[in-house]
């Protein structure tokens, strides 16, 4: 694959290859050092399922030394994105391909196992590369300058996104080598780095320039649960903390997917201009190609049932025919406030694209109105609405909708992922103070941990799920009512005695 747009969106995980992106959860055991395990039975399969070592530690003096991300008096006037793409000039695919496979086996390997050799040599190979990296994370803008008034933003090619996601294996490598050599100044350094990097990918516009700045952050946050078990490793609990929240902050792009349908369509943004039977009839000709097209392209739904249109819904179908146009000339009597007859008067295409609009607004508008809310609560409503599409009449309406939303339940599941995760580090960060605090005991209950605040589970608005025993605890985040295997993340914790 060489381009992705904004379609993929919801599949992002799925469809960008293996190599050169480590995904979170799919590479714990191998970073754990653990030996493959018998294939688990069903009810204890975790989509993160991870083991930890843990020293006590209280917080370094002072309580920010090790900061994650640059402070705004850091930045520097400036767009980074020119930075990071003048990179790519003048490589060839195989140099590509080298710079984001090669780091990868190492990565995937326990901290005390890397060969720091060939790997410091590999790094050095590209100092230049970090260099900029360093630069350019640093810089206090981020403007992708996409053509959005191009006309068709769905046409709009990405291949920046694959280049970005491309050179985070390289920087997650330079964290765990600084990590290996137990150099936690530099550590947190290229923390930093990565972690702003991670924010200035999902800067873009679109939601998969969010989704692939979400993934970005995953890797690096998973580079933190190796340094937390490092046995000397500086306690990141207020680091963590400072860190913003959300990381990667999907409010830009959510408002650029709100107004696609007018972006792409752009002769149904002014659907109030006075036009002819025969242009009307050009307008909804135009809208049903160009619907079908995306449509076709993209197979999104289940076994393709979309790819060919309704009886009387084809491009050139005449509106007089559909068999939306009856439901169609209720709706907008009802919801315009028109009489019956004039409505009865109007050209048939004319009804039709009132109706479809109207609808898809009102589609749009109960799937977008769930992003305003924090996620447990948001889940709710998504399942409501959800719920009431899937139960929606086969018919063209429906599908019109149905193919131009973009799966925001699913984006909002990714964000508060990391979210989770950056939570869960915090409590395990606060557990290792109280342990420093209490003769390296864990506590019964997370309400007993005083010395710092315990954050609450982003994805339930609740105390995480923990358990005591003795030496050792258990940490999860559940998500009510969905598989673990789906969305559970699980931590084992062992805190050592000093």
């Amino acid at each position: 694959m060489n381009w992705l747009r904004r379609w993929f969106a919801p599949t992002l995980f799925v469809i960008l290859p293996l190599s050169g992106l480590v995904l979170c959860g799919l590479t714990q055991t191998a970073a754990d050092g653990a030996k493959p395990q018998a294939k688990p039975p069903a009810e204890d399969k975790w989509f993160l399922d991870r083991s930890l070592t843990l020293s006590p530690q209280l917080e370094p003096r002072p309580a920010l030394k090790y900061r994650l991300f640059p402070l705004a008096s850091e930045r520097k006037d400036g767009n980074a994105v020119p930075i990071y793409l003048r990179l790519n000039f003048e490589q060839s695919d195989a140099a590509r391909r080298y710079w984001t496979d090669t780091p990868v086996k190492w990565n995937t390997m326990p901290i005390d196992k890397i060969p720091l050799k060939e790997a410091k040599e590999f790094l050095n190979r590209y100092k230049n590369f970090l260099r900029q990296f360093e630069l350019g994370a640093r810089r206090k803008t981020a403007d992708w300058n996409y053509t959005l008034d191009q006309g068709s933003v769905r046409d709009i090619l990405l291949p920046d996104v694959q280049t970005m996601r491309g050179y985070v294996p390289m920087m997650v490598l330079k964290v765990r080598v600084e990590l290996a050599e137990g150099d936690y100044a530099a550590t947190a350094h290229w923390l930093e780095t990565g972690f702003a990097y991670s924010q200035h990918v999902g800067n873009g516009p679109f939601l998969i320039n969010s989704l692939v700045g979400i993934s970005c952050a995953n890797q690096f946050t998973d580079c933190l649960f190796d340094f937390v078990q490092q046995p000397d490793a500086p306690n990141l609990y207020w680091s963590l903390t400072a860190l913003p929240r959300p990381l990667i902050d999907m409010r830009d792009a959510l408002d650029m997917e709100y107004r696609f349908l007018d972006m792409q369509f752009p002769d149904l943004a002014d659907l109030d201009r006075t036009r002819s039977p025969e242009q009307w009839d050009a307008v909804l000709v135009k809208v049903r190609a160009e619907y079908q097209r995306i449509a076709g392209e993209e197979q999104r739904l289940p076994e393709g049932r979309w790819l060919e249109p309704l009886a009387g819904t084809a491009a050139g179908d005449s509106a007089s025919k559909s068999p939306d146009l009856p439901a169609a000339r209720k709706y907008v009597t009802e919801h315009q406030k028109l009489a019956a007859d004039k409505v009865e008067a109007m050209p048939p295409a004319q009804v039709l694209l009132l109706y479809l609009v109207a609808s898809y607004n009102e589609f749009r508008d109960d799937t977008f109105k769930a992003t305003y809310l924090p996620y447990p609560e948001a889940r709710r409503v998504f399942a409501e609405e959800e719920a009431r599409r899937k139960a929606a009449p086969d018919t063209e309406r429906n599908r019109f909708a149905e193919a131009l939303l973009p799966s925001i339940s699913k984006i909002q599941r990714s964000q508060a992922r990391l979210d989770r995760k950056i939570a869960a580090l915090r409590v395990i960060e606060a557990l290792r103070m109280h342990a420093a605090a209490h003769a390296g005991t864990l506590p019964d209950k997370l309400s007993e941990v005083t010395i710092v605040p315990i954050p609450d589970d982003p994805g339930t608005g609740k105390p995480f799920e923990y358990q005591r025993d003795g030496d050792a605890a258990t940490l999860i985040s559940r998500i009510p009512g969905e598989k673990p295997s789906a969305t559970g993340l699980r931590y084992r914790l062992v805190m050592k005695k000093k």
